[in-house]
């Protein structure tokens, strides 16, 4: 799924949401981050202008930071005052065991924010970036050196890809227990929840103490799963057009019947030549690890019907790159007969596969239904 995520330069004003601030500051009243509307209207939750009160339900608000500060969980919304949309609510204090966490900021400090929801903000994660704080001015000068141009008076906040970020955090050398980059864990995340090691690995070397949230993981499942349909949704629409354009027979969405088929489509190039077509979709990159079913596995071997695998990657809703893998009846047969020698009762359930070592076609497809295509 597309992901929310803004960068935030913090004015004098953003700072009176923390307790410290607001108390420091004569004549503070506002207790709330403001909200460009370009972004969180024009980009994010455009139906959130429509409603009447012209605000959000209750949100989580997590804060991370500055200096590397875990998290700290408050309640809050999203809403319009004085023709300003705010994230707003009581002033935040600072946790009794770090009374001082948020003393450190100043005007022009970052905040990284991701919001979480379709029609309306449901929660936000923000990461704050302090330059007086020795584990985040690395972080802060390369944020600086890379979107510093596009803030002014008229623009404290920009959308950013997590694309974007993980370069600039790969560039500011960012210590591996750095929060900032729970941010950047989302392809770890997805190969965690998917079953996969390496993902799992990323994260216990990332995350050390701060783990991972019952919260964040079911947010995890989810995107990965509706990732999954999306992709079956999208292969569909893309093979009728295809089958409308005589470049085949017919086709089955077998999986759509029959949630535990081992396979997502039977294609039909003639009446009589078939091929089965299992889709893996991830809203990542092509190298994603790609994770197939024992079953998916006996499957491929042993079925007469040929068995290609459609990747789809950097999956949006009306939108994913794909590429064809066909004929891996030989792949799927070597490693069926690699794990013959477990002890009795041991058996595997799945594996994961770097893409790579698949024989996937060079050509990519480009799936675009959005409206008004656009040059990718």
């Amino acid at each position: 799924m597309p992901r929310k995520l803004a960068l935030k330069r913090l004015s004098s004003s953003d700072l009176t949401i923390f307790e410290h601030h607001f108390r420091q500051t004569t004549g503070a009243k506002q207790k709330g981050i403001n909200l460009d509307k370009a972004v969180i209207i024009g980009r994010f939750f455009p139906a959130l202008q429509s409603r009447a009160d012209l605000r959000s339900d209750a949100l989580i608000l997590s804060v991370f930071g500055p200096d590397g500060a875990g998290l700290q969980t408050v309640t809050r919304k999203v809403l319009k005052q004085q023709k300003n949309w705010r994230l707003n609510g009581e002033y935040i204090k600072a946790p009794d065991n770090t009374p001082n966490r948020y003393d450190s900021l100043e005007k022009d400090d970052f905040a990284l924010l991701e919001f979480t929801g379709d029609v309306e903000p449901k929660a936000v994660r923000i990461c704050l970036i302090a330059r007086a704080s020795a584990k985040d001015i690395s972080l802060h000068t390369e944020l600086d050196k890379v979107y510093g141009a596009r803030f002014s008076e008229r623009c404290g906040m920009i959308e950013v890809t997590g694309d974007e970020l993980s370069a600039v955090l790969t560039k500011a050398e960012v210590a591996e227990d750095h929060p900032i980059l729970d941010f950047t864990d989302v392809d770890a995340l997805e190969d965690a929840v998917l079953g996969g090691v390496d993902g799992l690995s990323t994260l216990l070397r990332r995350r050390k103490s701060r783990g991972v949230t019952q919260e964040e993981l079911a947010k995890a499942r989810q995107n990965a799963s509706q990732t999954g349909r999306l992709g079956e949704e999208l292969v569909d629409e893309w093979l009728e057009n295809e089958k409308a354009h005589g470049h085949f027979f017919d086709y089955q969405w077998e999986s759509d019947a029959n949630a535990i088929a081992p396979f997502d489509f039977v294609v039909s190039i003639t009446q009589n030549d078939s091929r089965k077509v299992d889709v893996k979709s991830t809203a990542g990159e092509f190298t994603n690890p790609i994770h197939i079913s024992m079953s998916e596995l006996i499957e491929i071997a042993t079925s007469e019907t040929p068995y290609d695998i459609y990747r789809l990657y950097a999956v949006l809703e009306d939108f994913a790159r794909m590429r064809i893998a066909s004929n891996l009846r030989e792949f799927a047969s070597i490693v069926i007969s690699s794990l013959g020698a477990l002890p009795p009762g041991v058996k595997i359930d799945g594996i994961s596969v770097d893409p790579r070592q698949l024989p996937f076609e060079e050509n990519e497809i480009v799936i675009d239904f959005r409206e008004e295509s656009v040059d990718v």
